[in-house]
């Protein structure tokens, strides 16, 4: 590895090493990853801005309860203060903002998850009709069919609504809605990267929250982008035009113009 290596590549290099992994395969491993962020993270992140931004209302709610994770060290806005965020449990600590993650993922992962039938087995739609599955068979299924079932998510399950997954309607509900949700896949198969997308994406949406503001280039009321045509190979929706024409006005609080961010884990 070149001198200019990241010490994060290094670590998991040396770990991978360690089990005797062939260097080639590190290698592969390093190549997938940054195509797996631009397929797969940047998209979500790109939608959760967008549908968190576009209301006002929920971004105020948002910036009270990721304040909370929020220490600044120093006094004043000089250049030498530091803001620590502790990202560390924050599914627990963060619902409201863990609710409009998973709503994203819901709403706009429509990936399919293949796997093999071990044996012959006989499925049942509920509705009087039986089909056989023989084993052997390789079967693909919809992500995106589970993430928008009605009876499942309830009325409107095209729309965002992050409350979905904070109302409390008893444990079977809850199970059905663990069922269906598959954006990483299911069982033993897993994404093992989705703890680290989840964190890459929850340092940036702190950052903008308690930061930032975070408005339309025209100024006037956000208009969420129409979905483009879905494609087997990409597990997220694209924007129409991969986002042509789009874009976003940033800018630092008043308050936070001279500080800096650390995030521990």
């Amino acid at each position: 590895m070149g001198k200019d290596t990241a010490e994060f590549v290094r670590g998991r290099a040396r770990v991978l090493r360690n089990y005797n992994v062939h260097p080639t395969e590190i290698g592969n491993v390093e190549i997938m990853l940054p195509y797996a962020a631009n397929t797969n993270t940047v998209p979500t992140l790109f939608w959760l801005i967008t549908y968190v931004f576009s209301q006002p209302q929920l971004v105020a709610r948002l910036h009270v309860e990721v304040a909370s994770l929020a220490s600044r060290e120093g006094s004043g806005n000089g250049s030498g203060q530091e803001v620590v965020v502790d990202l560390s449990n924050v599914k627990a600590r963060c619902p409201q903002l863990t609710a409009c993650y998973r709503e994203t993922l819901r709403m706009t992962n429509h990936q399919t998850s293949a796997r093999r039938v071990v044996k012959d087995t006989i499925l049942s739609d509920g509705k009087g009709n039986s089909y056989l599955l023989k084993a052997g068979v390789d079967v693909q299924l919809s992500i995106a069919t589970s993430h928008l079932t009605e009876d499942v998510w309830g009325p409107n399950p095209s729309e965002f609504n992050p409350d979905r997954w904070l109302r409390d309607s008893g444990a079977e509900d809850a199970k059905a809605r663990r069922q269906a949700y598959q954006p990483f896949g299911g069982g033993h198969h897993l994404c093992p990267g989705r703890n680290f997308a989840l964190a890459e994406i929850m340092a940036v949406m702190t950052t903008l929250l308690l930061g930032y503001d975070v408005d339309s280039l025209d100024g006037k009321p956000w208009k969420i982008p129409q979905w483009a045509e879905w494609s087997l190979v990409d597990s997220i929706n694209k924007p129409v035009n991969d986002g042509a024409g789009l874009g976003v006005k940033m800018s630092r609080k008043s308050d936070w113009e001279n500080v800096t961010l650390r995030y521990t884990f």
